[in-house]
């Protein structure tokens, strides 16, 4: 029972925080707030661009507890299913700000939040590859 339950506590983490990147996508943050990530610099690159990358490379993260967890994310291609879910909403997220007044689409935004995508999906494969060989040595069984 507690296992389950931690299962399902794993799953709503990886959808409370699709909806917490969601939200932060749709509402106005303000100009202190914008003018604060976009001056600031790690490197070279705008603070505003990090933040982007590493919202989308919590997911990988999530992935990663999950499987720690033992969670099925999805019945059959999990990988694509999650990683389809990351990629599409790195996409969609910023394109949505086109259709809202008070936000402004930025494709360089858009492009730090599908490097952050596609860098979580090369840690989701690899720890898929992982899990399987794992699994395989433990349960000598095909996976």
């Amino acid at each position: 029972m507690l296992q389950e339950n931690r299962k399902d506590g794993v799953k709503w983490l990886f959808w409370g925080w699709f909806i917490v990147v969601l939200v932060l996508n749709v509402i106005p943050l303000g100009k202190e707030t914008n003018r604060s990530l976009s001056g600031n610099k790690i490197y070279q690159f705008r603070l505003d661009y990090v933040v982007h990358s590493l919202t989308f490379l919590v997911f990988a993260w999530i992935w990663v507890l999950g499987k720690i967890k033992n969670v099925c994310w999805f019945e059959g291609n999990e990988v694509l299913k999650f990683g389809g879910i990351v990629f599409i909403s790195a996409l969609g997220l910023e394109l949505l700000q086109i259709i809202i007044p008070y936000r402004t689409f930025n494709p360089m935004d858009m492009i730090a939040n599908l490097f952050g995508a596609l860098l979580a999906m090369l840690f989701i494969l690899i720890s898929h590859r992982e899990h399987r060989s794992h699994r395989k040595e433990i349960y000598n069984t095909k996976i």
